[in-house]
């Protein structure tokens, strides 16, 4: 047995199940009371479900209400707002919410990629994905462009060799609602043209071209906004010390939330870099990093970060310690192993700790049930329904 990873399980499909039916509850029980009272967060009920009551669906589909254009809220907030009573109208957000937190791991468990090509690699990457999300990303349909764009890396560093018809359209199907759904899928489709040279498949220029022409029509609704409809002040004058602090403690601190700590990290990350630059795998993993956490940074409100604009690098560069420490030789010792050892056990574990404590800022369990604040809002239509985070109010 010569490395961490040869320890044996089967990867067969009652492994794939068992890991699959792990995450679900890892996922559920992080916060049980959501699943049991859904609630709208953020934009959710405050921006896309009124508006998406109060205007056709057409314009639903056609506004880009935050900036950019937003597909997959789009068609849960006409869901929610054609079809769906009032006080039911959460309940689809939160578990599609779930459901999306599930594609990523998906993905894992039923590909291969010489980061997770068996059973350990690919329990340990899924684990990654599940606890590395932070709490105002957990069971909402606001965020979710980010964990889009999660898929859309996983989707490109995947070998398209290997898909079966039904996961090759299942691909194109996310890759147009990642590119529709936010900028962070966008910013990859340069590596995609890259990866589509490298590979020569049919399918991977098929998914490049998708990606390509979704990111476009993104792009030119982004710079049409930033021209002459900039209401968030995005790309405005902003504090350099703050935007440089914001890049290293929210990319490289893997959850840690100290600029220090991330100032440390990007030492080692740039070890690990200059160790395994001439592997095309790790390359597309490195230059994904950078990507992502540079115009993520840039494009944050204030250009000062927080935690849902990091999820892509953060998980990006725990798998790329992962891969490291996958290479642990159980009877000898190796430095890079041993410092991504260091490194990526404390940092998965804090990460899972430190969320019920930061699930307090964008949760909290005594604000009245959304039931209850339809039934106020029933008996007094100049109520204001209460939601999440911090007493936020839905205007009907």
């Amino acid at each position: 047995m010569n490395s961490i990873s040869a320890i044996k399980f089967h990867d067969d499909f009652k492994f794939r199940m068992t890991l699959l039916v792990s995450c679900i509850l890892i996922i559920a029980f992080r916060e049980i009371d959501l699943l049991s009272y859904p609630r709208f967060w953020a934009e959710e009920g405050q921006l896309f479900y009124p508006f998406a009551l109060k205007h056709s669906v057409a314009d639903i589909f056609s506004t880009p209400l935050v900036g950019y254009l937003t597909l997959f809220n789009s068609i849960i907030s006409a869901s929610q707002a054609k079809l769906m009573s009032i006080e039911s109208a959460p309940l689809l957000s939160t578990y599609i919410g779930f459901l999306v937190q599930l594609i990523p791991v998906l993905i894992i468990i039923f590909t291969s990629h010489p980061f997770w090509n068996n059973a350990i690699r690919k329990a340990i990457c899924s684990l990654i994905i599940v606890i590395i999300v932070p709490p105002e990303m957990f069971l909402n349909t606001t965020n979710s462009h980010f964990i889009f764009g999660l898929v859309t890396f996983l989707i490109m560093v995947v070998s398209s060799a290997q898909l079966s018809n039904l996961k090759k359209h299942a691909f194109r199907i996310l890759l147009i609602i990642g590119g529709l759904t936010g900028p962070a899928s966008m910013f990859l489709a340069p590596l995609f043209i890259f990866k589509a040279y490298q590979d020569k498949t049919k399918e991977k220029r098929i998914q490049t071209i998708i990606l390509s022409v979704c990111s476009i029509i993104q792009a030119s609704v982004i710079v049409h906004t930033l021209l002459y409809d900039n209401n968030y002040k995005r790309l405005q004058p902003f504090d350099f010390h703050l935007t440089l602090s914001a890049f290293f403690t929210d990319n490289f601190s893997l959850n840690m939330n100290r600029s220090s700590f991330g100032m440390l990290m990007s030492v080692l990350f740039l070890y690990l870099f200059f160790k395994n630059r001439k592997s095309k795998e790790h390359l597309l993993f490195f230059l994904s990093f950078i990507i992502i956490a540079i115009f993520s940074t840039l494009g944050s409100l204030n250009m000062q970060g927080a935690p849902r604009y990091s999820y892509i690098p953060t998980c990006i560069f725990m798998l790329l310690m992962a891969s490291e420490f996958f290479e642990l030789k159980l009877n000898q010792i190796s430095l890079q192993p041993i410092l991504a050892f260091v490194f990526f056990v404390p940092c998965l574990i804090m990460s899972s700790v430190c969320f019920k404590y930061r699930m307090q800022y964008v949760y909290k369990s005594d604000l009245p049930k959304w039931k209850d604040e339809v039934m106020k809002y029933r008996l007094d239509t100049n109520y204001k329904p209460k939601i999440h985070p911090d007493y936020l109010t839905v205007q009907f």
